[in-house]
């Protein structure tokens, strides 16, 4: 039926350009029902959308490759390796991405003949990054078997937080070896520091590991791909969806997504786009809504309701 529609839909468009001589580019954005402003949700969205893929990059750090786990295992001989590490070594590995090459203590449990496994990552209440971010909390990883054997990892988050945000959940990688990606589904519920507003978002993702993999413990040449679409619905009954348009670019050395776009809609009808630019690190990204397009910073969240109509009549 979608199909059908579709193409009445673009055999009417055909038809418009013909009569009127010429050529419409993009629909406008509309305005639709949401609870919050447009730019609150997009504001908030783009956040969430960090903070996702920071949890995704700490999990893809130490089990995006076979050979990440096994020298940890190797190092701890299947106990714990504590925070930092007790040598030069680990305080040199781990430098460039946990400040002062603290990073959080990892736990293995192996089955015998090594898989499955279980890693744990914790954080503790606060471990901080170089680049200023900070996660607290526990990450356990339950993984079926090697990645070149398209294992599974099942990630779930225990009173888990990046930047303040909670994050409860779980997310299951499944790894196809001979794309060198993972499809990534997750059903995670975040909760926002400043006023307790609850988001759940269920998605599905594609996620390209194109560089860095031959160095699994030096996330400064990483460079990931992503695409995929996350339903959203939140505390006030806004419900929406984000599609990505353009894959994501995330490189292991920077904060932010560099690159890519994503349209947010309602019901199928789009209000919103954000664009992440053209490599550059760091965090303005742009919004387009029926109001124009505007600059903003990923990570500063907009908290506005829209007002009643009879407050704006009154």
């Amino acid at each position: 039926m979608k199909k059908v529609l579709l193409s009445l839909a673009v055999a009417a468009a055909l038809v418009s350009c013909d009569k009127n001589d010429n050529i419409i580019d993009e629909m406008p954005m509309a305005d639709v029902d949401l609870k919050s402003t447009t730019e609150s949700v997009v504001t908030t969205e783009a956040s969430l959308d960090d903070v996702a893929e920071a949890a995704e990059y700490e999990v893809d750090l130490f089990t995006g490759t076979d050979e990440a786990v096994e020298q940890i295992a190797a190092e701890q001989a299947g106990t714990t390796l504590k925070a930092g590490g007790d040598g030069e070594q680990n305080q040199t590995r781990y430098r460039n991405r946990y400040k002062w090459g603290k990073c959080p203590d990892i736990h293995i449990v192996k089955e015998e003949g090594g898989w499955p496994r279980t890693i744990t990552l914790n954080y503790g209440e606060s471990t901080e990054l170089e680049n200023g971010r900070v996660i607290a909390g526990i990450i356990e990883i339950y993984q079926t078997a090697p990645r070149r054997d398209n294992g599974v990892r099942t990630v779930t988050y225990d009173e888990f937080s990046v930047d303040g945000v909670a994050i409860v959940g779980t997310s299951v990688k499944t790894f196809k070896s001979e794309s060198l990606s993972v499809n990534i589904v997750r059903d995670l519920t975040f909760t926002l520091p400043e006023d307790g507003t609850t988001i759940d978002r269920v998605s599905e993702r594609n996620r390209i590991w194109t560089q860095g993999m031959e160095t699994p413990l030096d996330h400064t040449d990483d460079i990931f791909e992503i695409t995929g679409f996350v339903q959203c619905q939140d505390s006030d009954n806004n419900v929406y969806r984000r599609d990505i348009t353009s894959p994501l670019i995330k490189k292991g050395g920077c904060r932010w997504i560099v690159a890519g776009e994503v349209s947010l809609s309602k019901n199928g009808v789009e209000f919103a786009t954000i664009n992440y630019g053209d490599m550059e690190c760091d965090r303005v990204a742009t919004m387009t809504t029926e109001e124009g397009s505007k600059e903003f910073n990923i990570g500063e969240r907009k908290r506005e309701r829209r007002q009643k109509e009879e407050d704006t009549n009154a």
